[in-house]
């Protein structure tokens, strides 16, 4: 065994008296856990929290999106033909969004219009989405909508076929006319269904066949604004989407779910960080008692430090002893925060003890969404270690230069 390992965890766990130096070293190993705890705790709310924002999302956008890089609508015909050359593919839906004028009965909104191919129930969990009606867009020739439940609320649109959904999109081959009608398209459709997926989609969006979008927005067949993908393996999509970018080349954008809503996700991991570093500035405030704790440490054992230089004891290896001793505070600390921390995690992930106060529609989950990751534990100990190491490192070879040398 090493000798300064053994020395100084003789110094740590034997029994002591109830000394100023027993309370600092318990002191430090109360802080060091306790910011080990906070550093899991934050990481996995903040991993809860991305899940929570994949999930709001996950069942209304696609896995994959194909959008042209220079322009809003493409024709699909060479982007599809390319895509299903590539075998992990294994639905693909042409879709067309863009902004109209919604008007049923008396009332008007303005809401996103999006006409999607026979396959969208096959890229999308749309069956699972539906709160009333059934999501039928065409059958027999009569073309049905399936309506956001923020616009039928708006709306007040039923499902008895009573009024029908008047659609108005401005004419592009037209300008401005004495009658301000005559410069829009019209369309028109009974709602067959109400769906539900969270409530900035659920207050825009209308779904329609992509036929009738394309007719009501003068495009051909063949131009949509985006193509949407679902793949064979579902855990697969980042890797079919590299494919997909090194495939289409530069004419087309490709993005996975996350790079979808980029923006919410970097702020989340920004966040994430944020807190990470100034957790982490908290830990190197609190470790200035193990510094205080080592330093009173060397002077209580000046004796024991002269008699193993008596006995030909090299100074290194003597500050080795103290050196071992302060981190073994952190890596005691370290293990009783991350006992606790994980134990709280856990606890929260699957019990869901500490609930969100409010009315519990209020919230899309009733607790406080949290989940462990095992690469945060690996970034917390590291950095809780490092920074225990560096703490019992500098203090005693400046106490050692200044004070037992000389």
């Amino acid at each position: 065994m090493n000798i300064s390992l053994y020395i100084a965890r003789r110094y740590l766990l034997s029994k002591k008296r109830k000394n100023a130096i027993h309370y600092i070293t318990t002191v430090s190993v109360i802080l060091v856990a306790f910011v080990t705890m906070a550093l899991i705790i934050a990481m996995s709310v903040f991993n809860g929290l991305t899940i929570l924002i994949t999930s709001m999302f996950s069942t209304f956008d696609p896995q994959i999106k194909v959008q042209s890089a220079y322009g809003r609508v493409f024709s699909a015909d060479s982007a599809i033909h390319l895509i299903r050359q590539v075998p992990e593919v294994a639905y693909i839906t042409p879709v067309l969004e863009e902004d109209i004028l919604f008007v049923y009965a008396d009332k008007q909104l303005v809401g996103k219009l999006k006409g999607v191919g026979e396959e969208y129930s096959k890229t999308c969990p749309i069956d699972s989405m539906i709160l009333s009606g059934e999501f039928v867009l065409q059958q027999n020739g009569i073309e049905y909508i399936s309506v956001g439940q923020g616009v039928a609320h708006s709306l007040s649109v039923g499902l008895q076929f009573r009024d029908v959904m008047h659609m108005y999109a401005p004419d592009r081959n037209k300008g401005s006319s004495i009658n301000p009608l005559d410069d829009y398209n019209k369309e028109y459709a009974y709602a067959r269904s109400v769906f539900s997926v969270q409530m900035d989609i659920d207050n825009a969006y209308v779904l329609s066949s992509l036929t009738l979008a394309q007719r009501l927005l003068e495009y051909q067949h063949n131009q949509v604004s985006a193509i949407e993908l679902k793949c064979v393996n579902t855990s697969d999509y980042k890797k079919v989407a590299n494919v997909l970018r090194q495939k289409l080349g530069g004419n087309y954008k490709v993005r996975d779910r996350e790079q979808q809503h980029e923006f919410l996700y970097k702020i989340t991991q920004s966040e994430k960080l944020i807190t990470f570093l100034l957790v982490t500035l908290i830990l190197i405030i609190a470790s200035f008692s193990i510094a205080g704790a080592l330093t009173m440490l060397i002077i209580d054992k000046k004796r024991d430090i002269s008699i193993l230089a008596s006995l030909g004891a090299e100074q290194k290896l003597i500050q080795r002893i103290f050196i071992f001793e302060g981190w073994m505070i952190s890596i005691l600390g370290a293990v009783i925060g991350l006992c606790i921390g994980v134990c709280l995690v856990l606890v929260q992930q699957h019990f869901g003890i500490l609930k969100l106060h409010g009315e519990s529609s209020s919230f899309i989950v009733e607790a406080y969404p949290v989940h462990l990751q095992c690469a945060d534990i690996l970034y917390t100990v590291s950095m809780v270690l490092t920074v225990g190491f560096v703490a019992a490192y500098i203090p005693v070879r400046f106490i050692f230069k200044k004070h037992i040398h000389s």
